[in-house]
Formats: C-alpha cells, sequence, structure tokens
C-alpha cells in the first residue's frame, strides 16, 4: 500500500446542523492507483451487485493500495452508499485504521443513519484522537438530538482545536440547544482570543445571533414568571452579544416597563420600530402597539394614533390595533376616530385578538359615544 499524507478540510453538513464541519480526509497517494480489475467488470446493463463500485469492481475486489483513494473520490463526489461500502471494507481489512473509521462514520452520518455513524466515530477517536473527529461524533449525536452527549466531545474539540472556529460554533450551538445561553456567550467571548478567524467566520457570528436570540426568549419568559432581575440580566447579556437586535430592544422595554421605568422602556421600544420597519409583521405590530400604548400612558394620544393606524392599515383584523387605536383616539378626543375603531374591533370574530376586557371596553365606549352623540 502506498504511503499517505491525511489532511483535513472542512464540508458543511446542513442537513444535520449548519454549524457542523465534517471531516473528510484527504490522502494525496505518492503512487498511482492500480487499475481496476478487469475480471471484476460488469457486462452488460443490469443493476449493480453487492459491495459493487460505480467503477464496475466490487469492493472486495480492489487491492488495499486502490481502497483508500477510491473511498475518498466517493465521498469527494458525496456517493455515500459506495464510500459506506468502501470504508467499511477498508475497516475491515485495517481495524486500526482511524481514518478508515471516520470516513466510514462521516459516510453513515451524510445518509441518516446516525447510530452506526457514532458508533463508527467512537472507534476512530478511541484509535486516534482529533477535533475533526470530535466535531463530527457531536454532529452525530446532534442529528440523534442527544446534545448533552455532544457536549464533551465538543469541548474537547475546542481543546484540541482552539484556533478552529468550527469547534467553537458547534460547542456554543449545542449549549444553546440544551439552554444554557449564558453559557454558550461565555464560549463566545472566550473563543476571541484562540481563534483570531473566528469573527470573520459566517458561522460563528449566526451562532452569536442564536446565542443572543435565546437570551432574549429567557428573558421574556423570566418577565412572564415575575423574575425581573433575571429578566433584565439575560437581556443585557443579549444587548451585549448584539445590541442592535430588534428583539432585544422589545423585551428591554417589556422588561423596564414591567419595573416602571418608562423612559428605558419608551426608549427600547422606538429603536425596536426602527429596526422592524415591517408593520406587518409580528414583531413590528407588537413594537408600534408597546410603544403606543406607553404614549397613551403619557398622554400623548397623537403620535400613539399614528402608531396604531400604521398597524392597522396593514392588519385590519388585529383586535389589539383597533384596542390600541381607539384608546389614543380617546386620549386626542376624536370621537369620531374612536367610535370607528371600537366599532370594527366589536364586529370581529371571535379570537382574533379580542381579549375579554378589550372587548367589554370597547361596547363601553361605544354606548358612551353615541349617547354622547345624541346629546
Amino acid at each position: 500500500m502506498p504511503t499517505c499524507r491525511f489532511a483535513t478540510r472542512f464540508v458543511l453538513v446542513a442537513a444535520y446542523a449548519p454549524w457542523i464541519a465534517v471531516g473528510m480526509t484527504a490522502c494525496e497517494a505518492e503512487t498511482p492507483a492500480p487499475r481496476t480489475n478487469s475480471a471484476a467488470t460488469v457486462r452488460g446493463s443490469g443493476p449493480k451487485r453487492a459491495n459493487q463500485t460505480g467503477t464496475g469492481t466490487t469492493t472486495a475486489s480492489l487491492g488495499d493500495s486502490a481502497l483508500e483513494p477510491a473511498a475518498i473520490d466517493a465521498s469527494k463526489a458525496e456517493d455515500w452508499p459506495r464510500a459506506e461500502s468502501l470504508y467499511r471494507e477498508l475497516s475491515r481489512r485495517q481495524p486500526r485504521n482511524a481514518a478508515a473509521k471516520h470516513g466510514l462514520g462521516v459516510a453513515l452520518l451524510r445518509q441518516g443513519k446516525n447510530n452506526d455513524a457514532v458508533v463508527a466515530l467512537e472507534a476512530s477517536v478511541q484509535l486516534s484522537d482529533d477535533a475533526n473527529t470530535r466535531v463530527d461524533l457531536a454532529a452525530a449525536f446532534g442529528a440523534l438530538g442527544r446534545y448533552p452527549s455532544a457536549l464533551p466531545h465538543l469541548r474537547k474539540a475546542v481543546a484540541l482545536a482552539p484556533r478552529e472556529p468550527a469547534a467553537w460554533v458547534g460547542l456554543v450551538d449545542a449549549l444553546v440547544k440544551v439552554e444554557k445561553p449564558e453559557a454558550a456567550a461565555d464560549s463566545l467571548r472566550e473563543s476571541g482570543t484562540p481563534c483570531p478567524d473566528c469573527a470573520s467566520n459566517d458561522a460563528w457570528n449566526h451562532a452569536g445571533d442564536d446565542v443572543a436570540r435565546a437570551l432574549v426568549a429567557k428573558a421574556d419568559k423570566q418577565r412572564t414568571s415575575g423574575d425581573a432581575s433575571g429578566a433584565r440580566k439575560s437581556v443585557d447579556g443579549a444587548l451585549a452579544l448584539r445590541p442592535s437586535l430588534p428583539e432585544a430592544q422589545l423585551v428591554l422595554g417589556r422588561v423596564a416597563r414591567a419595573g416602571g421605568d418608562t423612559k428605558v422602556a419608551t426608549g427600547a421600544f422606538r429603536k425596536a420600530v426602527e429596526q422592524l420597519p415591517d408593520a406587518k409583521a409580528e414583531a413590528g405590530a407588537n413594537a408600534r402597539l408597546e410603544l403606543a400604548t406607553l404614549l397613551i400612558g403619557d398622554g400623548d394620544g397623537k403620535e400613539a394614533v399614528k402608531l396604531a393606524e400604521s398597524v392597522v392599515a396593514v392588519r385590519a383584523d388585529d383586535g389589539v390595533a383597533l384596542d390600541t387605536l381607539g384608546r389614543a383616539c380617546d386620549v386626542t378626543r376624536d370621537k369620531d376616530c374612536a367610535r370607528k375603531a371600537y366599532a370594527r374591533l366589536v364586529k370581529l370574530p371571535a379570537g382574533d385578538g379580542k381579549s375579554k376586557e378589550a372587548l367589554e371596553h370597547a361596547r363601553l365606549r361605544m354606548k358612551e359615544l353615541k349617547s354622547r352623540r345624541r346629546r
């Protein structure tokens, strides 16, 4: 068998997780691969026999010097069934060949045979530990939804290859999956020094976005459960990572409003409105309506009317928007505006954003407005 030098390269496995970098072993043979055995050539156009490669020879008929290059070529061509067959045969002939078991694990992973991939990749790590194989093993566990099992391998991968963005991205992603966004944020910060390429890596930056959103989601849960201090800490963590993230500004506004800090809340909601130009989208509508509600409380009905009208214009059946518009019109003493908003609200089908309180308020105000109109 010719002497080979194994180099490592990374390719994305989008089918499982965008951060996973699957290592492919590239063998540079110093002698040319031998020709295929002519006796194994398949005649006619019938189906391939079991263990037959795409070149007209069976896996078993290939010599040791031809097996590995053929397996690498199959992997490059993303012919994963063929790669599996070739790497499996190579592993059988050379049971202590870590690269063969690694290649087999990758081929299995790409076919969704995740349990078998775990077995092959664990065997490879036992023979020769390296960051690339650890990341692939974590990918296999991730494909099975076993993120806690993936974590120790990703931590080991980071220790083995601290300059490699894929290892850090995998660790951060897994920490988010196990609902540990603070630890994920710590890992992002920690990666800055040993990994100079991380800051310019798209996957690493996307991971930062995911961590910030996970912190925002946690802050919102903490807010609704009454944990104001925990919510503020989580949203501050999100803003430290992504200061311009509109979701973070939206939740900051809610947390500040719940704590009675209307100045911070108003500023946060204004930033969210600026960053969410689409009033039809849920987040954009919420930002405008929550800012309008604060302004109504401060007696600034004019701006509140504009904000609510911008939402009603594109979400005509939004009960919350109609309720907010009606209340804003009340503040500006525009009776006709209020009457129309409340009339539309009460006519909405059940469940279209109408709370019991909003519906009762609308009916009461319509009655009052009608009574005053008669006078």
